[in-house]
């Protein structure tokens, strides 16, 4: 595998491949972007898709010729060295991209501290880099394993290794303000460390990860802005959390407004049926009033028809008779 096929991969740019999400950082716009280190240019591709002037720093010779046929700015040097920085002397960008590149460098803190002299105000750099404290890591060292390979966490052309805590500290130190962390989370079972993983006994696993919520981290990303542009940051963010409370409130008093309208509603169907109730109660009250009319008066009668037969026949008179007098007849 050449050093170009190593780095050479296919993403899709809306989807959620690490590649993406990095992208994703980029403020749109058609901005101005130099890309450290990109390879044979697979982000450097969307980039060009999304309008933005790219400027890529690379010394790979046959990543170069992939480079410039992209039609892009191709600055030919190494990282480690200062003739590239020599040709970008005076220019601003609106991001910088360092995506898996630091881990590269010898001196990765002087990049870093000559990195914000590129930076336009309020402009950003992307770092992402390997996590060496990836539990696929730590299972191979538990075997005793610490292989270097053509790709992945131990690429055998990875010269400086980092913790979240590590870059932080780096950033920190070479006058940057870190703004958001992100992390790309690898399930060990699907990485190159699966085997030593699974050759740990469970009870083995099961200690390493006890209160360890980022053994899964694989790499870490982050959006730093220079130190000195700092106030200028918490200000725009501040905004930004303004705006969101604001909008959130309006979206919260449409739907207010839109329960409201129907617990008015519900009140009002309420109010009728109560009013419908109310007159059925009447109804029934009156009914009942009826009844009780009835069955007195029906009481009456019986206990008047009961005396009636229990009285004696009148002399000469027959029980047809006393019937038919009782009954009204002649």
């Amino acid at each position: 595998m050449t050093k170009i096929e190593r780095y050479d991969y296919a993403f899709e740019p809306d989807g959620d491949e690490w590649a993406a999400r990095l992208l994703r950082r980029v403020p749109p716009g058609g901005g101005s972007v130099l890309e450290l280190g990109p390879g044979p240019g697979a982000m450097t591709r969307v980039l060009l898709e999304r309008g933005h002037r790219v400027t890529v720093v690379e010394n790979d010779p046959e990543a170069l010729e992939v480079l410039k046929a992209l039609g892009v700015e191709v600055i030919s040097g190494n990282l480690d060295g200062t003739d590239w920085l020599e040709a970008i002397a005076g220019r601003r960008f609106d991001a910088v991209l360092a995506c898996d590149v630091l881990e590269h460098l010898r001196k990765p803190e002087e990049v870093l501290l000559r990195l914000s002299e590129f930076v336009a105000p309020m402009g950003q750099l992307v770092i992402s880099v390997p996590n060496i404290a990836y539990a696929g890591v730590v299972a191979a060292m538990r075997n005793g394993i610490f292989d270097y390979s053509d790709k992945g966490q131990l690429d055998r052309t990875h010269v400086r290794f980092f913790t979240k805590r590590s870059i932080e500290k780096v950033l920190l130190d070479c006058g940057w303000s870190p703004r958001v962390w992100e992390a790309n989370r690898v399930p060990v079972e699907c990485s190159e460390f699966a085997w030593y993983w699974s050759a740990l006994s469970g009870d083995q696993r099961q200690a390493l990860l006890a209160g360890w919520q980022d053994f899964d981290v694989y790499q870490w990303m982050v959006v730093v802005t220079p130190s000195v542009d700092a106030a200028a940051w918490e200000l725009i963010e501040a905004r930004g959390a303004a705006d969101k409370l604001r909008d959130d409130l309006q979206a919260l008093t449409v739907v207010h407004q839109r329960e409201r309208a129907s617990l008015l509603e519900h009140q009002k169907a309420f109010s009728e049926a109560k009013d419908i109730i109310g007159k059925l109660q009447f109804e029934v009250r009156e009914l009942r009033a009826e009844m009780d009319m009835v069955r007195a008066e029906k009481a009456a009668i019986e206990t008047e028809l009961a005396a009636k037969l229990a009285a004696p026949p009148p002399p000469g008179g027959g029980w047809s008779r006393r019937w038919r007098r009782l009954m009204g007849g002649a």
